[in-house]
């Protein structure tokens, strides 16, 4: 996630924080959507490959596609170079029955001043583990798993992303789930930057599994790679796990496999591998 602020700023960003998330918790009505079977992998393979973090991008680079042919996805395993950057963008495509696709993004890159444990490796290292579990049953929708290079440089590889699309698969894309800074607490939505359709059935999936449906706007705090599909008018929702007690662990040396606790970050994991094959039924 790119901070707007330095360090001596974020006593005031803290309190917008709090106060966004005091007005972005509501309750939860209704059945969770029906939709394929996800067969959920363990959570030792989870925690596995969230602890493999390197410390060096281009080593996050090269462990991430390790990752990805391990899941199974070497057939559909794509480097997109990214301008005036030395790493590319990771995607891996998962085909299905219709050209229509649902994205899920992460970045890779990180600030050196901690590991990127949080910030985030957390997002980028659960993409292939989310192709796994999704490849199990027929989908309606491509879904297109993407590890963003540059993030942290100014959204670098999700807009060179956004601007190589042509115009018609731009608008066959029905959404973007943006995965950022998890395990710190149970997950998060930003909440006023989410499509209001995926956001209800995100608080469905959430009750389904017992989750508290809870929203922390960080408009204020940063932003991220769901930016450029929301400028190109993307409907997008970011699953996150920033909270006022957690944000100075971002850019700080405390952003290490420390921070993040596992069974808050199994439980989001099993929450994405639900909400995006619920997205597959949904969305026409």
């Amino acid at each position: 996630m790119i901070l707007h602020a330095s360090r001596q700023s974020r006593i005031m960003l803290r309190r917008r924080l709090a106060v966004a998330a005091a007005l972005c918790c509501w309750p939860v009505s209704g059945g969770a959507q029906n939709h394929a079977a996800a067969a959920l992998l363990s959570s030792a393979v989870i925690r596995r490959r969230l602890e493999a973090v390197p410390s060096k991008v281009a080593d996050r680079r090269r462990e991430l596609e390790n990752l990805f042919r391990e899941a199974g996805c070497a057939p559909h395993l794509i480097e997109q170079p990214v301008p005036h950057e030395s790493q590319p963008n990771i995607i891996c495509v998962l085909p299905g029955d219709s050209p229509g696709e649902i994205l899920a993004g992460g970045h890779f890159d990180l600030v050196p001043a901690g590991d990127g444990a949080v910030d985030d490796w957390s997002g980028a290292s659960l993409l292939p583990s989310l192709f796994e579990t999704l490849k199990t049953a027929r989908r309606r929708h491509t879904f297109v798993f993407i590890a963003f290079a540059a993030e942290e440089t100014g959204l670098r590889g999700s807009k060179a992303y956004v601007k190589s699309l042509p115009a018609q698969q731009r608008g066959g894309i029905r959404a973007m789930v943006n995965l950022e800074c998890l395990g710190l607490a149970l997950p998060k939505v930003w909440a006023s930057r989410a499509d209001p359709n995926l956001l209800k059935l995100y608080n469905r999936v959430a009750a389904s599994l017992g989750i508290p449906s809870e929203g922390v706007n960080v408009d204020a705090v940063g932003d991220d790679d769901s930016h450029p599909f929301l400028d190109a008018h993307v409907p997008v929702i970011t699953i996150h796990s920033v909270t006022v007690q957690t944000l100075a662990i971002l850019h700080s040396p405390r952003d290490n496999l420390s921070a993040i606790h596992p069974d808050d970050y199994y439980q989001t994991y099993k929450l994405a591998a639900r909400y995006l094959s619920a997205l597959d039924s949904a969305l026409q």
